[in-house]
């Protein structure tokens, strides 16, 4: 990878997602846990998929709404940096130290790895605040978890030449932006 890995820049990183968790607090109608913030995580690796269909020249037109552009592939993965990084936020935590990063051959398998490590990241968030069974095994526990994650974001941002850490930039910007003008807290 020739790219800054944003794991690499996870501390500046965390500090922006704490304070967008606090200006978020302001918008929402019940207070966030780490298990919302895992269910925000479905909600936007889940556009980051419609992303890629579109890009891949898939009839997505099914999930088309006129009113909402999910079109921005690096924004919907920065989208997904947030929404993981929140569940440690909101859990007080931080994400283990990154062992290594998983290698692709391809975007697609870089896309599905992302996906098996937000599932994870999901049930870890679960079970760690007592809404799900903790299974059998030896499941990731949430700061391995959300590693993971970002690691997963790292090799898909490689494999589609994106600049994770811009992109991630520019969505804290946008983010504000839109705080600002409802009038978030700061």
């Amino acid at each position: 990878m020739n790219r800054t890995l944003l794991s690499d820049r996870l501390h500046e990183v965390l500090a922006d997602v704490r304070r967008l968790r606090q200006r978020f607090a302001t918008t929402a109608f019940q207070e966030w846990d780490p298990s919302t913030a895992a269910a925000e995580l479905s909600v936007q690796v889940g556009h980051l998929a419609l992303c890629l269909l579109r890009q891949h020249g898939a009839d997505v037109s099914a999930w088309e709404d006129p009113q909402r552009s999910i079109t921005n592939v690096g924004d919907e993965l920065a989208d997904v940096v947030l929404a993981a990084l929140s569940i440690n936020v909101l859990a007080h935590s931080e994400p283990a130290e990154a062992t290594g990063h998983p290698q692709a051959r391809n975007e697609v398998e870089a896309f599905l790895r992302l996906l098996v490590a937000a599932g994870s990241l999901s049930e870890a968030a679960l079970v760690e605040h007592h809404y799900r069974h903790r299974p059998e095994g030896r499941p990731p526990s949430l700061p391995e978890a959300s590693a993971a994650v970002i690691a997963a974001c790292d090799v898909l941002a490689d494999q589609l030449g994106l600049d994770l850490i811009g992109e991630f930039r520019s969505m804290v910007a946008d983010a504000d932006s839109f705080l600002d003008q409802r009038g978030g807290a700061s």
